[in-house]
């Protein structure tokens, strides 16, 4: 089997499991996210030994400050996930995958231009991931709410990620990338929009 019907028969495996096709046919043509997050996955399947596979199917490396489809990263996110932990558990993949990004993005040449270390105060560490996001995302909207000392509500609105899968477990990375503990819910009002409640 070449690596266009492999890749065409594990994408009908994960298409059973979420919704990767409906939401390829919704994402604007605009959207792109810098090729830094692509680097999450890669991450992830080489700590597993999955990487081999993943690259004969996407051999073309992207380059972490260039601008690509968001359909692309989607594309290859299932896939990674799937790889990861089986089609069926193509969410729990997508979520161990967010996991990794904000070590990824702190640690890439564009993470050190804008964040240089990540903060370790809560409140601060948040507004660098919107700093982050918005200089990784073209498409989306994020807003923070600092509703007291140990709690924060995080508005997004037009994500097409992810929301309650691949963002919660950048969310849950992000503090742990500190050493820090934090409770985070998804709250969806739709599939492309919703909100992280985080409590630490």
């Amino acid at each position: 089997m070449g690596p266009m019907s492999a890749l065409a028969s594990l994408l009908g495996e994960v298409e059973s499991h979420c919704d990767l096709r409906e939401r390829l046919a919704l994402v604007p043509v605009s959207a792109k996210m810098r090729g830094v997050y692509f680097k999450s996955i890669e991450l992830v399947l080489e700590r597993a030994g999955r990487l081999r596979p993943y690259c004969e199917l996407f051999p073309v490396r992207k380059t972490s400050v260039l601008w690509y489809p968001l359909s692309d990263f989607l594309q290859q996110l299932a896939v990674g996930a799937a790889l990861l932990f089986g089609p069926h558990r193509v969410h729990e993949g997508m979520h161990e995958i967010g996991r990794a990004n904000a070590r990824v993005f702190v640690d890439s040449m564009l993470g050190r231009l804008l964040v240089r270390v990540l903060s370790r105060e809560p409140r601060s560490l948040l507004q660098q991931a919107i700093i982050g996001h918005r200089q990784g995302c073209n498409y989306s909207t994020w807003s923070l709410s600092l509703l007291d000392d140990r709690t924060a509500c995080m508005e997004m609105s037009r994500e097409y990620n992810y929301i309650d899968s691949y963002l919660l477990g950048a969310a849950r990375g992000t503090f742990e990338a500190i050493e820090r503990h934090v409770h985070v819910e998804a709250e969806l009002q739709g599939p492309f929009q919703g909100r992280h409640m985080l409590r630490w």
